[in-house]
């Protein structure tokens, strides 16, 4: 099987995640790549809440 992609995104972490999602809104075509598999969802276990902030204190 080949796909053809506009951009490939190594690592699905913050911010990898953060760039493919905007980019996919922005409408090109992104391929995601990462070591590890996604999580199963579990609907019984509590919401992962954490939180990140950026700011020019924190660079």
């Amino acid at each position: 099987m080949t796909q053809a992609f506009d951009i490939v995104i190594v690592g699905a972490g913050m911010v990898g995640a953060a760039l493919a999602t905007g980019l996919g809104r922005s409408g090109f075509r992104v391929a995601l790549v990462d070591l590890g598999s996604a999580p199963e969802f579990d609907p019984s276990l509590p919401p992962d809440i954490r939180v990140s902030a950026l700011s020019a204190g924190s660079e």
